[in-house]
């Protein structure tokens, strides 16, 4: 099996049934849908929303909407229509235009095919999702890693940032957290 890389942040997480809906407002404001900021209730649409956010990113560099004010920031998420660099291709605008709807019903992987809906988009004909899921392809880049904790493959804008960490605890009981050793050090004891 070919190593992959995986993305997981459950420092927010929430799960709740097909059917319902979350009135829940946590996490970072760039990433929320129009529906979590409005207070409308909310299921998985809006996690369609975040990958959205997280997808154009990746391809410009930065969020979509940006503001140093919160409630300004809020307000462009909510109102301000999409705008698309020129320089990504035709499939990327389409895609996005479906993942960043701002109405939920219309959002790509809303509708009955979820995810398969998103998977089945012209952006991603290359991807052979069976192979993809068994770990069977090669990855087009492979960093160079010279150890468990080299950090020679980040920016050093965040390498050199100081460590902050939540005064909660982190949770270790439950079967989404096996495997995960991290623990946050004791927020009463640091020498700040």
């Amino acid at each position: 099996m070919l190593p992959q890389v995986m993305l997981t942040d459950f420092g927010l997480a929430k799960e709740i049934d097909e059917s319902s809906r979350s009135n829940s407002m946590c996490g970072t404001t760039e990433y929320m849908a129009p529906e979590i900021l409005q207070s409308k209730g909310h299921n998985k649409d809006a996690d369609w929303w975040s990958v959205g956010i997280l997808l154009y990113e990746m391809l410009t560099g930065q969020p979509p909407y940006t503001h140093a004010n919160r409630q300004k920031l809020q307000q462009r998420i909510i109102q301000e229509k999409l705008k698309l660099p020129p320089f990504l291709t035709t499939e990327a605008h389409s895609l996005l235009k479906g993942l960043l709807q701002k109405e939920p019903p219309r959002r790509l992987g809303s509708g009955p095919g979820g995810g398969d809906e998103i998977k089945k988009h012209k952006w991603f004909w290359s991807i052979n999702w069976k192979k993809l899921e068994a770990r069977e392809i090669q990855p087009k880049f492979k960093p160079d890693v010279s150890g468990k904790e080299c950090t020679a493959n980040f920016d050093k804008c965040w390498t050199t940032m100081p460590a902050d960490d939540s005064p909660a605890s982190t949770p270790t009981a439950g079967e989404h957290f096996q495997g995960y050793t991290y623990v946050a050090p004791n927020p009463w004891l640091s020498s700040k």
